[in-house]
């Protein structure tokens, strides 16, 4: 081997030196930033998680509100029927 390879491998040794530790700078970056957004993901799962429960709470609340409407106007009803039939006894009295 004369010295002209031996700079040569020398050369190409030295730039896979720099490459190797320039992926590593890039994989320990990337490995950081992967931390960060499973974390962001984690805490949106959550907002999600709670969203829902939030949701099904309030369709909950808004059946048992619509039951109690039906209710009223059931009641509604049968209070206008009774007043109805009290206006006709006194009409026939």
């Amino acid at each position: 081997m004369d010295i002209q390879q031996f700079d040569a491998l020398e050369k190409k040794v030295t730039q896979l030196i720099s490459l190797i530790g320039k992926l590593k700078t890039e994989n320990s970056d990337l490995r950081r930033r992967l931390l960060e957004v499973e974390s962001i993901q984690k805490h949106t799962d959550e907002q999600l998680r709670q969203a829902r429960e939030a949701l099904e709470k309030m369709r909950g609340n808004q059946d048992e509100a619509n039951s109690f409407k039906e209710r009223e106007e059931k009641i509604k009803s049968k209070v206008e029927q009774m007043l109805a039939k009290l206006e006709e006894l006194q009409l026939q009295s």
